[in-house]
């Protein structure tokens, strides 16, 4: 078919941008595939953003039909298509970088590890990827097609659902310490955190240290809880800042990884029986203890009993997934003793801190009080603060800080430097 008889069938739950339709797949995938004679004979694009789930893109469901030259075949392929939102996108993230060029690298350590490795699938196929005129937009393999679902955020993950994830985490941070050794030079080029810098900019005063106070004034009112919510007021902003710096800043770590930096349930896909997992979303990757993406998991993405009854047996599996990529992927230096893992545990204590009274209140937001809640809430002083109140009655939020926040105390990471 020519141009002007495509089949460009678009549903969405919000006003589909001007820039994604049949044209722009069409062009995607003659880059993609390098043909210039590729041509697109339907395109249907249905949008899957759900309000509270992803606030950083738009994502679109892409279900295409094309040829690759005049006589070839119709193919059809369904994908996934995720446009970064253009505020984010001119701020840059690690996605790019990582989609074409440190994912692929560790695809080919993984390919050559002896014995094979266990699920050895790290990410999604990026098909096609490109930043320009302050957009950033992928076109990803529907993992939904290789069998994977998203897992229930709302009351987090079972046992054996974390287990896989640990599993998973520890492979992917295992094998980009090899790729560390190997091509350094790819990894130097991912930006540092965010956090590395503090908490001066509008992102974590709104989010991080109003999320902080906010949930202060909540705990204050529980039965026993006032002087811990005096602690937590007293480290913002200056010892709060200094603590999530130190975290972040591979010098300050025993040992460093390619730390994912988002990893919570919406960012882990895993098939039916929990016996494959993949992780999506490598936005905001950088290079620090690996111990960060676990102690942030752990405290956003478990459901409570589990975290309560078997966090040490997660943590062992972290570590037995870790030691054994290594030596599989033949890592020239020493592998980290489990000792050495717990001392980054401990050292990282202060994130899950943050996981859990900062981004779980997000991470598990119901329904109705997802349904207003954008970026453009988060970046807004006034709307966060009312959209809080709902957050923070969440009946899993509650339970999670009255469990973790005493545990913390005892621990000291909320007294002052």
């Amino acid at each position: 078919m020519d141009r002007g008889q495509k089949e460009n069938v678009v549903t969405s739950q919000a006003p589909k941008p001007p820039h994604i339709d049949a044209e722009y797949v069409e062009r995607a995938l003659r880059r993609a595939y390098n043909s210039e004679q590729l041509s697109v004979e339907s395109c249907q694009i249905e949008g899957m953003n759900q309000r509270g789930e992803n606030f950083c893109s738009d994502i679109y469901r892409v279900r295409v039909a094309y040829r690759q030259n005049e006589n070839g075949p119709l193919q059809e392929d369904k994908l996934i298509l995720k446009d970064l939102l253009p505020i984010l996108a001119e701020l840059g993230s690690s996605e790019l970088h990582m989609n074409q060029q440190v994912l692929p690298a560790m695809a080919e350590i993984v390919a050559k590890a002896e014995p094979k490795l266990q699920d050895p699938k790290l990410s999604a196929k990026c098909i096609f990827a490109e930043r320009a005129f302050q957009r950033e937009i992928y076109l990803f393999e529907d993992l939904c097609e290789l069998g994977y679902r998203t897992a229930d955020r709302y009351n987090g993950l079972s046992f054996e659902e974390a287990s896989v994830c640990m599993q998973k985490m520890a492979q992917f941070h295992a094998v980009s310490m090899q790729l560390i050794q190997e091509q350094p030079v790819i990894v130097d080029q991912l930006a540092p955190s965010d956090y590395l810098a503090g908490l001066e900019n509008q992102f974590g005063q709104i989010l991080v240290l109003d999320g902080t106070a906010h949930a202060a004034d909540v705990v204050a009112n529980w039965p026993g809880m006032a002087h811990i919510a005096a602690k937590m007021r007293a480290q913002c902003p200056k010892v709060y800042s200094k603590r999530m710096s130190d975290m972040v800043d591979p010098k300050k770590a025993a040992f460093t990884a390619i730390v994912h930096g988002d990893l919570w349930v919406n960012n882990t896909l895993l098939t039916p029986n929990a016996e494959q997992v993949i992780f999506v979303d490598y936005q905001n990757c950088f290079v620090a203890s690996p111990a960060l993406d676990l102690i942030y998991f752990l405290y956003t993405s478990i459901q409570l009993p589990v975290l309560q009854q078997k966090r040490t047996a997660l943590i062992e599996t972290y570590y037995e997934s870790f030691a054994q990529t290594l030596r599989a992927c033949r890592y020239p230096l020493t592998i980290p003793a489990y000792g050495d893992l717990l001392g980054e545990v401990e050292r990282c204590l202060f994130y899950g801190y943050y996981g859990v009274v900062v981004e779980l209140p997000i991470c598990c937001a119901s329904k109705a009080a997802s349904e207003d809640f954008t970026l453009n809430t988060i970046s807004d002083r006034d709307l966060m603060r009312k959209k809080r109140q709902e957050l923070l009655a969440n009946e899993r939020v509650c339970d999670s800080l009255k469990s973790a926040l005493p545990y913390f105390e005892q621990q000291g990471i909320l007294e002052a430097l």
